[in-house]
Formats: structure tokens, sequence, C-alpha cells
């Protein structure tokens, strides 16, 4: 009998490319799943993966029934955007991707207010490179990405949406065994040659960073690379190196005075906080509520929103 579990099953396969992946991911064991899958094959008659050594292909039955669940359950997402009121609705889940400043420092903050209007609802933060995350969305691990930086180099789909939601000023940041302490203000030339900590190779904070010294015949002494802001600043405050942050990530010490923030008087450090978003796919009801409540603090967001709507039809709001 054909279902929508068997279908929802079938479709992960097919994305994934692997039984044993569908397996771990739906809790199931791969027996189990594979039991599931020649149902669907009983029931149409037809053969629809074709069983490799590594991992599943599908036959071009199995492409045409894709195709078809692809768009049964975009059917089903756009009537529960239409139909749901999620302030009665008891209970529910939101997973956010984030590039790791954005992940541990923007957030929370975020995620607690939405709580306080939803506390029946649990929310889930993955953090990870750009390409992490978006290979998160791609694979339909979340709805939502936000990031803060650029895109080059990284390869996104045609249906993926991309907003710029602010403007993320960065700085020199040291600590209180730095030269600079007592200084307020720097030109870029004084950074030549000084020790830096910075970001991992691979991570677009780090490419950011490469191109912009480059650019600038500015040549640092790399100390330390890490992968995580919170390392970064564990750095700073034991020893004599800078690094380039953004202002949120370190408010915190800032307000203790334990580490100080240096503007460049003469170099724009300058980096963009972005929402992605499949644009071709209606938002679940939560993760629109969720992107509702951020409009009036980045009132851009509404243009995803609308894109949202205008797949389900949604007229009325969902903040009710």
């Amino acid at each position: 009998m054909l279902t929508l579990q068997k279908l929802e099953l079938f479709v992960y396969v097919a994305q994934a490319g692997s039984i044993s992946k569908a397996a771990e991911h739906f809790l199931m064991s791969q027996p189990n799943v594979s039991q599931h899958i020649r149902d669907l094959e009983a029931g149409f008659g037809e053969q629809l993966l074709i069983r490799k050594h590594r991992g599943v292909t599908l036959t071009p039955a199995g492409e045409t029934l894709f195709r078809y669940a692809q768009e049964i359950f975009k059917l089903v997402a756009e009537a529960k955007l239409a139909i749901t009121n999620v302030s009665n609705l008891s209970e529910g889940s939101l997973v956010l991707a984030a590039t790791p400043g954005i992940g541990i420092y923007v957030l929370p903050e975020w995620v607690e207010q939405y709580r306080i209007r939803y506390p029946q609802f649990t929310v889930s933060i993955k953090t990870g490179t750009t390409a992490e995350v978006i290979n998160l969305l791609f694979n339909g691990q979340c709805e939502v990405v936000f990031i803060e930086g650029e895109l080059e180099g990284i390869r996104m789909p045609s249906h993926f949406g991309v907003l710029v939601l602010d403007t993320v000023q960065q700085y020199i940041v040291v600590g209180q065994a730095h030269p600079w302490w007592t200084v307020s203000s720097l030109s870029i030339q004084a950074l030549h040659d000084q020790p830096l900590i910075l970001r991992q190779i691979g991570s677009q904070s780090r490419a950011w960073l490469d191109k912009l010294l480059k650019e600038r015949h500015i040549r640092l002494r790399y100390v330390g690379e890490f992968d995580n802001p919170e390392t970064i600043k564990r750095a700073l405050l034991a020893g004599s190196a800078f690094a380039i942050l953004p202002a949120y990530v370190v408010r915190h010490e800032v307000d203790l005075g334990v580490l100080r923030l240096l503007p460049l008087t003469d170099c724009e450090l300058q980096r963009q906080l972005k929402l992605i978003w499949n644009k071709e796919w209606p938002l679940s009801p939560i993760t629109y509520a969720f992107l509702q409540h951020l409009t009036d603090q980045h009132p851009a967001i509404h243009a995803a929103l609308t894109i949202s709507r205008r797949h389900s039809g949604v007229k009325r709001t969902f903040e009710q």
C-alpha cells in the first residue's frame, strides 16, 4: 500500500543514495527500510532502485515516482502553511543552521525571545562553515540558514534565495597584554607583520580576511588557527596577538574590560548577515513564525515570507 511514510522513506533514500543513511535518519533498521521500498515496488509492479555495492540509484520508474513524490510533499507543506495556527499547536520543533559566530552569539537570543511566545516548541541550532550549513539546507536537514559573510566559491543551487539582513562591522580585538591596549584606533598599515589569531582555512571568514590583506599588501604573522570564536577569545585573553571579529562575539568581554575593540581609520572591515532558504519550497508554519518574529528587527525578511506565502496562497498572519 502506498502511504506517505513509505513515500517519505523512498524520497530520503533517493536523495541520500543510501538505505543505511535513511535507516539512521528515521531511527529504523536497514532491513525495515528495505522492506518498505520492496512494498512500494510490489505495489507499482516496477523496480524503483538499483542496489549497488555502495548505495543505490533510481531506475526510470524510480525517477518518475521521485518527481511525483516531490510534488506531493510540496503540496502537503503548502497545506500546512495555509491552514496551521502555530499558537494552537501543543508541540513542535524548529531546526536552524548558522555559521559559528551567528549560531553561538546571535541565534540563542533570537530563539529565547521566540520561545517566550511559543514555549511549547523545541529549537535546535546546527553550526558549521558556510559550505557545511548550506549543505544541511540542501539535504533538507533545516529550512533556513544564517551566515555572516560572503558566498564566493560556494556552490549554491539556483532555487536558494539569499537575503542581506544587516551589515556587520568587524574590529581589531586585543587583550590587556597587547601593546595596542591603550590606543583608540589603528591604520591598516599598523597590522603589517603583527601576530594574528584567525579562523581555519576553508572558512569564509578566513577567505575574506586573506583576500582583504592581500589586496592591501599587508603581511601578518599567523600564530593560531581555530574553528571556534570562543577558542579565539581564550587565546586573546592569554596572549599578545590580535584577532578580527564582530562586536557581538566579544560583547561580554568588552563589558568586563578584558578585551577591547579597535576600529581601523582607513579601511572598512564589514561583512553581511544573510538569510538563505529554499525559495521554491514553502516554509513550515513553525519556521515561518520564527522568521515573522524577526521582521521587526530585520524588515528584509518580509521578502522571504512573501515568497513562501505565494506558494501556499496564505493571506493571513500566522501570529494570532
